[in-house]
């Protein structure tokens, strides 16, 4: 999978998402007046180093502490339900089916999008592979890997989430070697979520320097500057890749591939139910990122507590009806997503036809985004392998 990345980053978009150092520290204390007016309270300036930190701090080592804690119930559960009597299969087998919901859905509510040690470790390809080899996952189960160096021999493909999706979905039993390396998986899985999580630790507490104005040369950024440059770029860049996975990869592709023929779409769950929920969760996911919160419309977001959002970017570099247009862009996709929990009740084509649809609706954010967002926010968007699957 292509995804949005990273490309070589110039120093002074840092600078300019992080000028007047001075003139914030104003600002915090009262004494300037603030830069943007928001719809219902003046929004401060944030730079880029303060995104960060309130990205890295607080909002994504929550979210690693949440999946690591689902990942390990996950695991538990699986080893205890292999371990006992075949006859409460079939009540087990519900739990375990609740339990990868609710591990899957921790893990995509970190992973989108994807940034820093996510990208760098390659997780979505470790742990959540698409489309899954359900003939490569008959093999395995055959080899029987019994520790995580052997799960180290067994191809993407054939571990993950989607693998623990097809093995419930054909009647896990206890004692058996499915069953066996179904448990493999889950401590493969918990594993990397323990390994994010030591890894977003020191990011916890990082200092996100920001140095130098606009009209100095790139060359004389620190390598501060040019650190919070790279990771802000990386933000603002997989934000749009977490989109266009969600959009084209998972929505629109799967039914495009089978238009014309009496074939369903191959979309990446086993059940329509966990398709859309998985897609609930993302666009979440992402709208967190994108928009200010009721609450932070009357009280903005606070450097290092609150998620600093690209609404709320706009807004404290001046492009108040930009920031419009993002908030009225973004609501045509709330209206148009079901609630979480539901699914809708059409069926076939006519199910096609709103997915198909909706995907149109999330397209409109890309162009915008692309067009105007981005560039408004000084970041250039550019392509990348690195966490592609």
């Amino acid at each position: 999978m292509t995804q949005v990345g990273i490309k070589p980053w110039p120093a002074k978009a840092a600078q300019s998402l992080g000028r007047a150092c001075t003139l914030l520290a104003l600002a915090a204390t009262g004494g300037v007046a603030p830069l943007a007016q928001a719809a219902d309270t003046p929004m401060p300036y944030y730079t880029a180093a303060q995104a960060l930190q309130s990205l890295y701090g607080q909002h994504l080592p929550a979210r690693a502490a949440a999946f690591t804690q689902a990942a390990s119930a996950q695991d538990q559960a699986l080893a205890s339900f292999c371990a006992g009597p075949a006859a409460a299969a079939k009540t087990a087998a519900t739990e375990l089916r609740g339990q990868w919901q609710r591990s899957h859905t921790a893990w995509l509510q970190l992973s989108t999008p994807s940034v820093g040690p996510l990208v760098e470790r390659r997780s979505l390809r470790q742990i959540d592979f698409t489309p899954i080899r359900t003939a490569l996952i008959t093999r395995a189960v055959k080899k029987g890997p019994q520790t995580a160096a052997d799960m180290e021999l067994v191809g993407t493909p054939a571990k993950g989430f989607g693998a623990l999706d097809w093995l419930l979905s054909q009647g896990l039993q206890p004692a058996s070697p499915e069953c066996a390396f179904a448990v493999q998986v889950a401590k493969a899985i918990s594993a990397e979520a323990l390994s994010l999580q030591a890894a977003l630790e020191p990011l916890r507490s990082k200092t996100w320097s920001v140095e130098g104005s606009e009209s100095e040369p790139e060359d004389v950024a620190s390598p501060g500057a040019k650190e919070t440059g790279a990771a802000i770029e990386e933000w603002v860049n997989q934000w749009l890749g977490g989109l266009e996975r969600l959009r084209w990869a998972q929505m629109e592709k799967p039914v495009k591939v089978v238009e014309g023929s009496n074939k369903a779409p191959a979309f990446a769950r086993i059940a329509m139910a966990d398709n859309w929920r998985e897609w609930q969760t993302q666009w979440q996911a992402l709208h967190a990122q994108a928009l200010l919160t009721p609450a932070q419309r009357q009280q903005p977001p606070v450097p290092g507590k609150d998620l600093i959002s690209i609404e709320a970017l706009l807004l404290s570099k001046g492009h108040i009806a930009l920031a419009q247009r993002w908030r009225e862009a973004i609501g045509v996709v709330d209206a148009a997503m079901p609630a979480p929990g539901t699914v809708p009740a059409k069926a076939g084509a006519q199910a096609n036809s709103e997915i198909l649809a909706l995907a149109t609706k999330l397209k409109g954010i890309t162009a915008l985004y692309q067009a105007e967002v981005a560039p408004a926010l000084d970041i250039p968007l550019g392509f990348s392998d690195s966490d592609g699957d």
